[in-house]
């Protein structure tokens, strides 16, 4: 069976929303079918091609938004309702995002705009946000990532929270916690889950109150002997309510 497409919401810095429901396509298959066959894109619909910096409109029915993006998730160029058989291609971006015609004018949507990438849910379209944590202890929480689009959407997501999260490039998960006096980390392991399980096994041996959250590219969450893995675009959501559920717990204890 092959891996479900996700779906994400497209939101500015500030908050405001740019896409609802964008279908991610991230493989070959899914970046060449695109909106292939379809009868058109509605209000708040959208799809996004990554990794991708050229497009075509051959053998489309009805123009569209496309919105070039680049590493840092800034708008880099939009090209308002491209119709079919047309071309648009902007070397340096990292992601497409297509939407229907005339909805960047709509949003309010610029070149120089940034914006995160945050879950929608599950498989029903549900999407709601994660508790709010007025009260709680929410410092602490350091993200441990060399993705820079990583870093920026979970920080995005966790400052609309009110949690303040630092970001750590190094692998050495005790040096971090101790350095940064973390409760929380959450752990990119997309380089490799087996180095990952070393580090959290090493890190919870001798930090053993330490939330450790892990993530990875492209999977769903896994069951494994001694910890969960999120997939790092898809599941947003479950990893802001572990980092929820864990501040909650430091914030009780301390108390």
């Amino acid at each position: 069976m092959g891996r479900r497409r996700g779906t994400l919401t497209l939101r500015r810095e500030d908050g405001r929303v740019v896409c609802e429901t964008c279908t991610v396509a991230d493989t070959t298959l899914r970046r060449l079918r695109g909106l292939l066959g379809r009868s058109g894109l509605r209000g708040g619909e959208g799809i996004v091609l990554r990794p991708a910096w050229s497009i075509h409109t051959a053998f489309m029915r009805f123009p569209i938004d496309v919105v070039f993006l680049d590493p840092d998730q800034t708008v880099i160029q939009i090209f308002p309702e491209l119709r079919p058989w047309r071309t648009a291609s902007i070397r340096g971006a990292r992601e497409i995002v297509e939407l229907a015609a005339g909805e960047c004018h709509r949003r309010g949507l610029e070149v120089g705009d940034r914006v995160a990438w945050a879950s929608v849910a599950d498989e029903r379209g549900d999407w709601a946000p994660p508790p709010n944590l007025h009260g709680t202890d929410v410092r602490g929480v350091v993200v441990v990532s060399r993705d820079r689009r990583f870093q920026k959407l979970v920080r995005f997501v966790l400052d609309r929270h009110g949690i303040e999260a630092e970001v750590a490039t190094g692998q050495d998960l005790v040096e971090v916690i101790e350095q940064r006096d973390a409760n929380v980390v959450v752990l990119d392991a997309s380089e490799s889950l087996l180095e990952a399980g070393r580090a959290v096994a090493a890190a919870k041996a001798l930090h053993p109150r330490v939330e450790i959250i892990v993530v990875a590219e492209n999977t769903a969450k896994t069951a494994r002997p001694d910890f969960v893995v999120y997939d790092k675009w898809e599941e947003t959501d479950g990893v802001v309510e572990q980092i929820a559920s864990a501040l909650g717990m430091v914030a009780f204890a301390e108390q």
